[in-house]
């Protein structure tokens, strides 16, 4: 008795339509030439960056300078260069408030720069700006025209704007502030032009204020070249020291 083998018929594998080759051909040569596009544009050789265009309004830096400062901070091309980098490196430059830098197609960089603007000088070595930013320029750089302020690390802004009022209630009287500083005790003292100084103390400021300006007013500026040092620490009057005379601490 014989029996029938079963045939065995092999699976056909499906076929793969000639549209789908094309199309995973295609995806592959993209992602390669996307690759060989994204090293060559990284190339500092290709499309690299000629020209460097800065604006804005100068007192102590230059145009050169920050052409310069830009130029040794470029080591990519057009695409690859690192504009927020560059920004941060610009914006580590004292006289430099803020920078904006941005491309401009095909091999250029637009700069813009906010200068510094120091309204008074500030310790030994340090300028404020008109937002009481304290910034440290080169020592030779530093102006010799400005109001003098001290104080305590965090003061800034106090005393900024201690200052603004002090100088226009003593203008009104003929006197040009020249120096103000607060002590770690958080005392204050006004120096006026020909180092005449005003001793003010930690309380009632405008109390003082006014009743210095009335004294000034009622026979001090005669004798004012004569005086150093008027002590206001008083509660209904003060001390008058000629120059050269000690002070009283507090």
């Amino acid at each position: 008795m014989s029996h029938a083998v079963p045939k065995v018929t092999e699976p056909v594998p499906p076929r793969v339509a000639p549209t789908t080759i094309a199309f995973i051909v295609m995806a592959v040569a993209t992602v390669i030439g996307a690759v060989w596009l994204a090293r060559e544009l990284s190339d500092p050789a290709a499309l690299p960056i000629r020209r460097v265009m800065v604006e804005g309004e100068f007192k102590h830096l230059t145009t050169e300078h920050v052409q310069r400062a830009v130029v040794g901070a470029v080591h990519a091309g057009f695409f690859g260069v690192d504009v927020s980098d560059i920004r941060r490196l610009l914006q580590d430059e004292a006289w430099i408030r803020d920078a904006n830098v941005s491309r401009m197609w095909p091999d250029g960089l637009h700069v813009t720069i906010v200068e510094q603007i120091p309204v008074a000088r500030w310790g030994d070595y340090g300028l404020l700006n008109e937002r009481a930013d304290i910034f440290v320029p080169a020592a030779e750089d530093l102006p010799r025209d400005l109001v003098q302020l001290n104080g305590p690390l965090g003061s800034e802004q106090e005393v900024l704007e201690r200052f603004g009022y002090i100088r226009s209630q003593l203008r009104a009287i003929g006197l040009k502030v020249v120096a103000l500083s607060l002590s770690d005790r958080r005392a204050w003292t006004v120096t006026t032009e020909g180092g005449h100084e005003i001793l003010l103390g930690r309380r009632d400021l405008e109390e003082r204020l006014a009743r210095f300006k009335w004294g000034y007013t009622k026979g001090l500026n005669a004798a004012w070249e004569r005086i150093g040092h008027v002590d206001m620490r008083y509660t209904n009057g003060f001390a008058v020291g000629e120059r050269g005379s000690a002070k009283r601490n507090g």
